[in-house]
C-alpha cells in the first residue's frame, strides 16, 4: 500500500476501504437501508470526499505500525534485525542511514537466496543469458536482474514457484528505482547528519512500500537443520524476527515433504520453508556459532574468491548484525554449487 497513494478513485486503495468498513461496523454495526447493505466506505466516498480523504492519514499510520510489527516479529531475521535497528536501535542519523541500506540489501539477499535455491530444488534449467557467475555475484543490481529473469521464466512457462507468491511482479520497478538511489548513496556517502536525514527522506517511503508488497515474507522461515526426532519430525533452529535469542523447535512434515526434501537433511544445512515446501539455501545463507556455542549468527553470501585456482577458491559471507565477514573454502559448498551448475546444464566441477 504505497505511502504516497492518490485517492482519485474509489478503488485506488482497497485496504483503506476495508479499514473504513471495519471502523464503521465496529462502532455502529452493519449499515442497512431497507434491507440493502451498502459499503460504508463507498457511501463516505460518494457523499463526503473531504472526510474520505482526511481519514486516510489515520489509516496510513495504523497500517504502517502493523507492517513494522510484522517485519520485526515475523520476517526472516536478516531483514527484521536491520529494520528493527533502523526504527529503534540507532544512535544517530548517519548510523540510521546505514541500517536502512542494510535493510534493503538484506531484503534482496533473502529474496535472491529463496528464488535461486527454489529453482535448484525443482531442478529447473534456466535460460540464456543467465549463467552461474550471475548467481555468485556481489552486485545487488545483478541479483535484482536474476530475480526478474527467474520470475519471468516461471510466469512464461507456468512453473509453480513460491517466489512468485512472495514477490509481486509489479514491485520490481520500484525495487530497481530504489537500488539506483542506493547506488548513489554507496558512491557518495553522506558526510553529515543533515545529508543522512535527506537520504533517509528520499529512500524511506520506497523501502516501506517494498516491505509492504513483500508481506508474504512473513510466511518464509529460515531454519538450521539440527536432526530428526523421527522420520517426519525435524529438529531445527529458527531464524525469525529481529532478536538473536536461540529458538529451537520441532518441524512436522508429511511423508511427501520428507521424500521431496530428504537430500537437504544433514548437519550444517540451512533450509527455507514456505507453504509446505522445504529446500536448502546454502551457500547463499549460512551460519556461524559463537565460541561458547550459545548464539548462532546468520551469514549472507557476499562474493567468491580465487577464480580458476582451485586451491585458492573461497566464498565470503557477511555476518548479520556484525560489521564482520569471513571466508570458507569453496569445497565446503561443493554439493550446492554442483546443484547450481545443474541449472545451466553443467555437470559437477
Amino acid at each position: 500500500m504505497p505511502l504516497r497513494l492518490d485517492l482519485a478513485n474509489y478503488d485506488s486503495c482497497p485496504q483503506y476501504n476495508q479499514w473504513l468498513d471495519e471502523q464503521y461496523t465496529e462502532r455502529s454495526g452493519p449499515l442497512e437501508i431497507l434491507s440493502y447493505q451498502p459499503r460504508p466506505s463507498f457511501v463516505l466516498y460518494s457523499l463526503s470526499q473531504d472526510t474520505y480523504q482526511a481519514a486516510f492519514a489515520d489509516f496510513q499510520l495504523q497500517w504502517q505500525e502493523q507492517l513494522k510489527q510484522s517485519v520485526f516479529e515475523d520476517f526472516p531475521s536478516p531483514i527484521a534485525h536491520y529494520f528493527y535497528r533502523f526504527e529503534k536501535g540507532y544512535e544517530n542519523d548517519l548510523q540510521r542511514l546505514l541500517l536502512l541500506r542494510d535493510t534493503w540489501e538484506a531484503t534482496i539477499d533473502v529474496l535472491h537466496a529463496f528464488a535461486v535455491s527454489e529453482c535448484s530444488f525443482l531442478r529447473l534449467t534456466l535460460p540464456s543469458p543467465m549463467k552461474l557467475s550471475h548467481l555468485l555475484t556481489d552486485s545487488v543490481a545483478q541479483r535484482l536482474w536474476n530475480l526478474e529473469h527467474i520470475l519471468n521464466y516461471a510466469r512464461s512457462n507456468n512453473v509453480v514457484l513460491g517466489a512468485l507468491q512472495i514477490i509481486p511482479f509489479a514491485i520490481l520497478d520500484t525495487m530497481r528505482n530504489l537500488n539506483r538511489s542506493r547506488n548513489a548513496l554507496s558512491h557518495g556517502a553522506a558526510q553529515s547528519e543533515l545529508q543522512a536525514q535527506a537520504w533517509i527522506g528520499e529512500c524511506y517511503e520506497d523501502v516501506v512500500d517494498i516491505l509492504d508488497a513483500l508481506r508474504a515474507l512473513s510466511g518464509v522461515e529460515i531454519v538450521r537443520y539440527l536432526g530428526q526426532v523421527d522420520g517426519t519430525t525435524l529438529r531445527c533452529e529458527v531464524f525469525r524476527g529481529h532478536g538473536f535469542t536461540r529458538t529451537i523447535r520441532n518441524v512436522q512434515l508429511s511423508t511427501a515433504q520428507v521424500a521431496a526434501s530428504q537430500r537437504y537433511f544433514h548437519q550444517g544445512q540451512m533450509l527455507a520453508c514456505f507453504n509446505g515446501t522445504i529446500f536448502g539455501v546454502r551457500p547463499f545463507i549460512h551460519y556461524r556459532e559463537d565460541s561458547s556455542g550459545h548464539t548462532t549468527k546468520l551469514c549472507m553470501f557476499r562474493k567468491t574468491w580465487g577464480g580458476d585456482d582451485v586451491s585458492k577458491r573461497r566464498i565470503e559471507h557477511v555476518v548479520v548484525g556484525d560489521s564482520s565477514s569471513y571466508e570458507e573454502d569453496r569445497q565446503v559448498f561443493k554439493i550446492e554449487l554442483d546443484q547450481l551448475r545443474g541449472l545451466f546444464g553443467s555437470g559437477a566441477d
